[in-house]
């Protein structure tokens, strides 16, 4: 498993595990990327990592996707 910073642009994961506290696991959760979800990556080169998850898109920082674990589809 990798983590979701060192995935790049346009590859689709499944998120295997989240190792964060209570309270980004729960920000985390309310955005839609939880264990289980599939998710794209849109754009990792540098800054915030541009994610779409589901029909959404959103931007998490590198800080929090390295606590993001993931596998590639």
């Amino acid at each position: 498993m990798k983590t979701l910073d060192l995935i790049p642009s346009g590859t689709e994961v499944i998120v295997k595990d989240i190792q964060a506290g209570c309270g980004l696991k729960s920000r985390l959760y309310g955005l839609g990327i939880f264990p289980g979800e599939k998710i794209k990556v849109i754009k990792n080169d540098q800054g915030p990592i541009l994610l779409k998850v589901g029909n959404t898109k959103l931007a998490i920082g590198r800080g929090e996707a390295r606590k993001i674990f993931v596998e590639v589809v």
